[in-house]
């Protein structure tokens, strides 16, 4: 079991590079800009290909009733994120090329950060627990899961650092923020590992619609009006490019 717990600290690893890689990456901007279209390709991924067909799956034989309870908790987990959005930052999208409000344009990084950051942070949990529960019964099985979540827990990690350490003054709090983020998924399993319970997969199933929920907030209300606005960029086009290679790698291994 202590085996299987250690494939979560690959997830760890993943998460730690892409929160460190912003810190040696002087063009800030462009960096936010292509981690912005590898993050919402990676999340369209996620939601597409992972998300929605593990719930499926747990929520067999699908029928109805089955179908609005997931729609049901899909859609609190949208309403949690706008209800985070009074306790974050004032933003908007409006911040195109002339925009001359410095503080608010940051102000609006760091609000994306921190609502991906408290969704990952529910998600890896829960991750960790899959990982933990697929492991122990499959060790191989639980190191492949644990290496392509730790694919898209990179870039994931890459757009948040450069989103939150768009404020200095929150240095104290984003350090908290990171520190959750990079051992999140560990704390699903260890809490799986120390209570030697097993996660009813019904209940998984409430949280993982959940999750989607939130992540679909992100991809739609956050992610998507950045790519809007800068469609055209250079930038903003090459990180879309590298999401989809990397969405590819995913789905291949």
């Amino acid at each position: 079991m202590f085996k299987t717990l250690s494939l979560t600290i690959l997830v760890c690893v993943f998460f730690l590079i892409g929160l460190i890689i912003p810190k040696f990456v002087k063009d800030k901007t462009k960096l936010i800009q292509i981690s912005t279209g590898v993050a919402f390709l990676i999340i369209l991924y996620l939601i597409i290909f992972d998300l929605f067909p593990e719930i499926l799956a747990i929520y067999q034989p699908f029928n109805t009733q089955y179908l609005l309870l997931m729609l049901i908790f899909i859609l609190i987990g949208i309403f949690i994120l706008k209800i985070l959005d009074f306790f974050v930052p004032e933003h908007t999208h409006n911040h195109a090329e002339n925009e001359v409000n410095i503080e608010e344009h940051n102000n609006h990084f760091f609000h994306i950060g921190l609502i991906t950051s408290i969704t990952l942070i529910i998600h890896n949990i829960l991750e960790g627990i899959s990982i933990y529960i697929t492991g122990t019964n499959n060790f191989k099985a639980g190191l492949l899961m644990a290496f392509t979540v730790g694919l898209h827990n990179l870039p994931l990690g890459i757009e948040i650092s450069a989103y939150m350490n768009a404020i200095d003054k929150k240095t104290k709090f984003t350090r908290i923020i990171f520190i959750l983020l990079a051992i999140s998924s560990f704390i699903g399993a260890f809490l799986l590992y120390l209570l030697n319970i097993q996660f009813a997969e019904f209940y998984e199933g409430i949280f993982l619609s959940i999750t989607l929920g939130m992540l679909l907030y992100i991809g739609i209300f956050e992610l998507l009006p950045e790519i809007k606005v800068y469609r055209k960029d250079k930038n903003m086009q090459i990180g879309l490019i590298i999401g989809i290679i990397i969405a590819i790698i995913i789905t291949l291994l």
